[in-house]
């Protein structure tokens, strides 16, 4: 004999089983998976709090296991990541019902019904298993006592499966059943829950004849909501052009979105937009592999030359939509969690070509404060402020051929080099670290020119500049009531100046 056969100890693995690094929302969304591949509509999804005694199950009406299929499935490594699947399947080793499962429960449950077969029923137990002491693997054929009750669903049902997890030690070792902190946290955690699955499987969502997810519920009330990653809803976000790039027998299709800028969203639309996460966090690159997101924004590691792309706040706008087929996860390096994806060299060599420009565009906008939209920039606006390197730093100076601050130092004759004193004084003191700062920390308190001034308080400031730029205003022409409205801080008001100046 030149070998000998040597089986893990069932204990030990399925301990190890337990250290993929699940989160509560990683774990259910790689469940939720399964139902999907199971052509499932409806999805029910239950968190119960009972302190050691809680619980959770994710029931589905998909097409159910026979016996012989369930116990196929309970077993770790099922199928071959090497095996080709149907294009829907959103599995990948063979492992994600009993790791997502395992990394939050000691036991795992699941109960299923095909057509035209009874309800089958397995149960991996790490306590029992661990008890026994004799390293098998013994999948029993039961879910543990008292327990009947929460699998009774699926015995309403045609076919469907449902997995139930008990002996939550993960989310609450050592808690006691009437804490409220505990319990407050426990379902704290549903809130985030909701958001995550809502926007990992949004393009299923988006239809509701496709699929629903109910949570702790069955009404409307109870439904996943979806979030669109790429705020399409909104006549403000700018499509780029789609791009397919071949890669041996695949194509990755790839397609840019420039999102609208703060100045042009309500409040509620800008949080919306921003996501779960934040803003900076749900920048950069989404990659989807059979409709359902493996990666909800990130540079994924490419760079221009030595530099990795980072999220950074003047980004934030750019998202980047990448589709890649199940035949593609070797290549994309996808992990077992389907929470990571890595893209061949080539195909990233085009990646960063086209990324380079949404990022461009991105920052364009966002240092304009979007007013620009999909229109041309004309010189005719006004900015005050230049961006300029000087001897490799970067710099901030005031535009002395802007229509106000020119007319202004060709009034003052002698005391012009006094007033570029004050000037040389005001730029090489820009507080750019603080202004840094406090937009990527409150980004939502940034205003706009002239944001919370009254009318009045604009109408004033615009006759002053008038003043300077033509002397007499009792009856300023259109053609410099316009120039005045292109101003960079009076963009947001020109309503506000064309029905009062307009009308004298």
């Amino acid at each position: 004999m030149e070998f000998e056969i040597s089986p893990p100890s069932a204990a030990a693995m399925l301990e190890s089983l337990r250290a993929y690094g699940y989160s509560l929302n990683s774990a259910i969304a790689d469940l939720i998976d399964n139902s999907i591949t199971a052509k499932a509509k409806k999805i029910w999804i239950s968190l119960r709090w009972a302190g050691e005694d809680s619980w959770i199950s994710i029931r589905d009406d998909g097409i159910g296991m026979s016996e012989e299929q369930l116990s196929k499935a309970m077993v770790a490594g099922s199928q071959s990541p090497l095996h080709r699947r149907e294009k829907h399947d959103l599995g990948r080793f063979g492992l994600g019902l009993k790791t997502a499962s395992l990394s939050l429960a000691r036991s795992l449950t699941v109960a299923s019904k095909a057509e035209k077969h009874s309800l089958a029923i397995r149960r991996w137990d790490l306590d029992y298993i661990a008890e026994q002491q004799t390293n098998e693997w013994r999948l029993l054929k039961n879910s543990r006592k008292n327990s009947r009750e929460k699998l009774a669903g699926i015995e309403n049902q045609e076919t469907g499966t449902v997995v139930l997890l008990e002996n939550l030690d993960k989310l609450c070792a050592g808690t006691v059943s009437n804490s409220p902190a505990n319990r407050d946290e426990f379902y704290h955690q549903i809130d985030s829950l909701r958001d995550h699955l809502g926007m990992i499987f949004h393009r299923f969502l988006a239809t509701s004849s496709r699929l629903k997810i109910y949570i702790n519920g069955e009404t409307e009330a109870h439904l996943v909501k979806p979030w669109d990653p790429f705020f399409l809803k909104h006549k403000a976000t700018e499509p780029k052009p789609v791009t397919r790039i071949p890669f041996g027998e695949t194509v990755t299709t790839v397609q840019g979105f420039i999102l609208p800028h703060k100045d042009m969203l309500s409040q509620e639309e800008y949080e919306e937009a921003g996501g779960p996460l934040g803003w900076n966090a749900h920048q950069g690159l989404y990659v989807y592999r059979g409709d359902r997101i493996l990666v909800s924004g990130s540079w994924l590691g490419l760079r221009e030359g030595v530099s990795k792309w980072r999220s950074e706040e003047h980004y934030k706008l750019a998202r980047i939509r990448v589709d890649i087929t199940n035949e593609m996860d070797s290549d994309w390096k996808i992990d077992v969690k389907k929470s990571l994806a890595t893209p061949p060299q080539n195909l990233a060599l085009v990646l960063v070509r086209y990324a380079s420009q949404i990022r461009a565009e991105a920052r364009e906008i966002f240092a304009h404060r979007g007013k620009y939209g999909k229109r041309t920039r004309t010189e005719k606006v006004g900015k005050v402020w230049l961006a300029k390197q000087v001897r490799g730093q970067n710099t901030y100076r005031l535009d002395r051929g802007h229509p106000v601050i020119r007319s202004f130092l060709e009034r003052l004759g002698g005391r012009r080099k006094e007033v570029e004193a004050i000037f040389k004084l005001i730029e090489e003191t820009v507080p750019v670290e603080q202004i840094w700062l406090d937009s990527a920390e409150s980004p939502e308190m940034r205003s706009s020119p002239f944001g919370s001034a009254s009318d009045q308080e604009v109408i004033e400031a615009a006759r002053t500049f008038l003043e300077m730029v033509q002397g007499d205003v009792s009856t300023p022409s259109k053609d410099l009531i316009d120039e005045i409205c292109e101003l960079e801080c009076f963009a947001d008001h020109k309503d506000v100046i064309y029905a009062h100046f307009g009308a004298a």
